[in-house]
This record gives structure tokens, sequence and C-alpha cells, in this order.
């Protein structure tokens, strides 16, 4: 099998736009990952909000202590959380659900009004049925969520802008060595010059655990031995 060689991500996401995938719209928990990526920076997060619609039939179930749950209606109650992001305690982060249509304008506004800007995440299905605005990061779920054909029917649908950064890949080999190495696919313009870039990071709930077997490998050849002397 031919080796693809991607780098890690590992790149700071606040102030920024992301988009993550999601396999299912009635998922009530944060995706795999959120935790490393999103809510372990610094400072922490002085505000959470969630925004949802009615079709969200099991958003507000989504595991976490939001300060506010929103469910825009109209144009007008867009403009008016605007408002009020400019009067919450710094920095926001705010979260949209899959089936939640934002305005293009709305995420230009939350970063560039506030200071510092608003961490925004766009939580999307692998079929979703609305346009979305061009994120910074584009998140995937754990590969072993959906089948290899899937995942490249999928990659076919991207806005075409997302498509470069995997024009050269070979996505059926990419998605075996990425589900067999237990990590998952990102594609990023941050710090890129090329457009967008695949990366690879480890969709896991503690970064604490971010170890690759190789490393587990290591550790338990160490205590062995350390174990063996003291014998």
């Amino acid at each position: 099998m031919a080796t693809i060689s991607l780098e890690a991500f590992d790149a700071n996401l606040r102030g920024k736009y992301v988009q993550w995938i999601v396999t299912s719209s009635d998922n009530c928990s944060l995706p795999q990952g959120f935790q490393d990526q999103i809510l372990s920076g610094h400072p922490n997060f002085q505000t959470t909000i969630l925004i949802l619609s009615k079709q969200d039939a099991k958003a507000w179930l989504l595991a976490y202590s939001w300060d506010l749950t929103f469910i825009p209606e109209s144009n007008t109650d867009w403009s008016l959380l605007l408002s009020i992001l400019q009067h919450m305690k710094k920095p926001i982060l705010l979260v949209t659900t899959p089936q939640c249509k934002v305005p293009d304008a709305f995420w230009q506004k939350c970063i560039t009004q506030s200071v510092p800007a608003t961490t925004c995440v766009a939580l999307r299905t692998v079929a979703a049925d609305h346009a979305l605005s061009l994120p910074t990061t584009l998140f995937y779920p754990p590969l072993q969520e959906y089948t290899e054909d899937e995942f490249v029917k999928f990659n076919q649908t991207l806005h075409p802008l997302l498509k470069v950064g995997l024009q050269t890949l070979d996505l059926r080999t990419l998605y075996k060595e990425l589900r067999g190495s237990g990590a998952s696919l990102c594609l990023s313009q941050i710090d890129s010059r090329m457009g967008y870039s695949p990366m690879w990071f480890y969709p896991e709930i503690n970064g604490a655990l971010r170890l690759h077997v190789s490393d587990l490998r290591k550790i338990l050849r160490t205590v062995t031995e350390r174990l063996a002397e003291a014998i």
C-alpha cells in the first residue's frame, strides 16, 4: 500500500470560522476532537452560545453548559444576535447546529466586529442540503463512522476550492491509511498560501491521550524493561 504523507493539524482556531462534519443531524454530543481543537485553547471562553433551528429536533440536548441558546427565525433575529454579541463577555464561542441556515454576512461580521474575534463553529452533515460559507478549516468525523464509498462520494461534492486540496490524493488509500492509524482528516487554509491543505488529526476527546500506537508500544517497552531491572 502506498504511504500518504500529511502534516498534523496544529493551528490556533480562536477567532476563526470552522466547519465540523457530523454523520447525523440527530447527534446529541459535540464532535470527537472538539475538546482538543476548540475548547482547550487559552484563555477560556467566557461566553458560549448555541444557535439552532426548529428543524434540529434534538440539538438542544448537545451536552455542554451553554450560556445562551438562540433560534433565529428572520433577518432581524440575526441582526439582534450580532448586537447582543457586542455586550457579551469575551472571548466568545458560537456553535450552530446542522439544520441551522446561517446568512454568509453573519459569519463575516462575527469575525470582524468583535475584539477578540468570535470563534465560530458550524456543525454540518455529510449530506448538507443547504449552501455553507467556506470555512478556514473543515474537520471530518472519525472515519469509522462512515464507509470508504461514502467518504469518496462526500469529497466529490465539496466546494471546488476545498476539492483542490485533495485532487492529487488517492481518496480510497487516504481513507484506509487514516482510519487504520486512528486519525481523521481536515482541510485547512490556515497558514497556507496554496489554498486548502489536507492534514490529519486525532478525533479524540482528551488531548492528554493523543498517542499513536507506536508511542504506546515504546511506553510499554520502557515499563517492561524497568520492571525487569527491578526484579
